[in-house]
């Protein structure tokens, strides 16, 4: 069977990602790693975002994950639960940071949420502090350019 002209817009198959500019996550378990990256540049240079999914099932160690950083383009990140029956139901409690080290406003979740962060706000760290059924953790980078 021929190629198909657009295959190369429907990924199967992740690209796995030991080291996240911006993270550290070099000692970190809980969740899975290395990343499961389903887009950037290597796998599809004209889309300049990226998109990487990570399952939480037990509190990660460390705690903080990532602390608190910034980068040079907008992002969304999404926590899902994984409830079949209550998407709104996170399934545990997690506590985001956004802002400037010392003026940071805290949310704390315990629903499905959506989260943009704009481009060079200071975020972080990230805090799961009750796993009561697997979290879906989905961060998409916008327009990030020569990133990734």
């Amino acid at each position: 069977m021929p190629k198909q002209r657009y295959s190369k817009y429907v990924v199967t198959e992740p690209k796995f990602v030991h080291e996240l500019d911006f993270h550290d996550f070099s000692v970190a378990n809980g969740f899975t790693f290395p990343d499961e990256v389903y887009l950037d540049k290597e796998i599809l240079p004209e889309a300049k975002q990226w998109l990487d999914i990570i399952w939480v099932w037990e509190r990660p160690t460390p705690e903080e994950l990532p602390g608190l950083h910034s980068h040079p383009f907008a992002e969304i990140v999404l926590l899902i639960g994984s409830n079949p029956k209550n998407l709104r139901e996170l399934g545990g409690e997690v506590e985001w940071y956004m802002g400037e080290a010392g003026d940071q406003e805290k949310f704390v979740l315990t629903s499905t949420a959506m989260i943009y962060v704009p481009d060079r706000l200071p975020h972080g760290p990230l805090r799961y502090n009750r796993v009561d059924r697997p979290i879906c953790n989905v961060a998409i980078g916008l327009n990030t350019g020569d990133y990734c």
